[in-house]
């Protein structure tokens, strides 16, 4: 198995891009130029995209994670199902498996799935066992965090780093769960080094945005929330920080029709519902000085 199949056999589900929040949005981007995993994440592609891929692949994973990834899930998993006789001591076969069950929820039988996969590694003689280990634990880390049971999702991703650091995704993970426990510095600084590498991934910049928040660093935090491209202000966490940013330089008009242009219900918030209140209250308040 070569390196340059890793966007194929790795991959990874993105949970905790919003660090306190609870909701699970949808975080599809549809280029590459604002992508950093986009050779390593198929849950950050769009449909077109994903599409796209499968016009060019050929072999029987990577078009049963292809068609898991577009929850066709049946599919995916018939491909695999007719394969299952073949591929029992296949490591990257066991992980398709518990990655399509991961993506249709089903976490306990993807962890069952991942750790036949992990059963298989001694059978892999050549350098794709260290990717496929790698591959592993960091899927194993996602359904560890699926279960809050965050020291072990911690323990995966740093296993998956150790492993291959060149990988994008695990140490994104990482930064992710020390936004969760508040360590903004040691999150900041995974983030830091990993813009280097793609200045415009937006995920990159929402984080960077809400550390500085957190600081109260507004300049910086409006500065990284302003690089967010236009279209991906559809994304309710995008869009809060952003709103809660003009609101602070005190443009409260733009701040409020940013809000109401996105509170439809497939993506409704209630942390901007309240906020729209807040920026509504501080126009009212405004008005009256200027009447005075």
């Amino acid at each position: 198995m070569r390196l340059n199949k890793l966007k194929i056999h790795l991959f990874l589900i993105s949970t905790l891009l919003y660090g306190c929040a609870t909701q699970d949005f949808q975080k599809k981007i549809e280029t590459s130029e604002i992508d950093l995993l986009k050779e390593e994440s198929l849950m950050r592609y769009n449909t077109n995209r994903l599409e796209s891929l499968d016009r060019l692949e050929k072999d029987f994973i990577s078009k049963a994670l292809l068609a898991c990834h577009q929850k066709k899930f049946m599919k995916g998993m018939t491909l695999l199902a007719e394969q299952m006789h073949q591929n029992k001591i296949n490591a990257f076969y066991w992980n398709a498996l518990g990655t399509c069950y991961s993506l249709n929820k089903e976490y306990q039988k993807a962890l069952f799935y991942y750790n036949l996969g992990i059963e298989a590694l001694p059978m892999i003689r050549d350098q794709s066992k260290v990717l496929a280990e790698a591959t592993l634990a960091n899927n194993i880390g996602l359904i560890h965090l699926n279960f809050h049971r965050y020291n072990e999702a911690y323990d995966s991703f740093k296993r998956a780093n150790t492993l291959i650091p060149s990988f994008f995704t695990p140490e994104f993970n990482i930064a992710q769960l020390y936004l969760e426990f508040n360590e903004n510095d040691k999150a900041l600084e995974i983030l830091k080094r990993l813009q280097t590498k793609n200045p415009d991934d937006i995920d990159t910049l929402y984080s960077l945005s809400l550390i500085f928040y957190r600081k109260n660093e507004m300049d910086k935090s409006f500065a990284a929330i302003s690089r967010v491209k236009a279209d991906y202000l559809n994304r309710p966490d995008i869009v809060g920080l952003y709103a809660y940013n003009l609101m602070k330089k005190n443009r409260l008009t733009e701040a409020r029709e940013i809000i109401e242009k996105r509170l439809y219900a497939d993506e409704y918030n209630q942390r901007n519902k309240y906020l729209l209140e807040e920026i509504n209250l501080k126009i009212k308040e405004q008005s009256k000085l200027e009447k005075n």
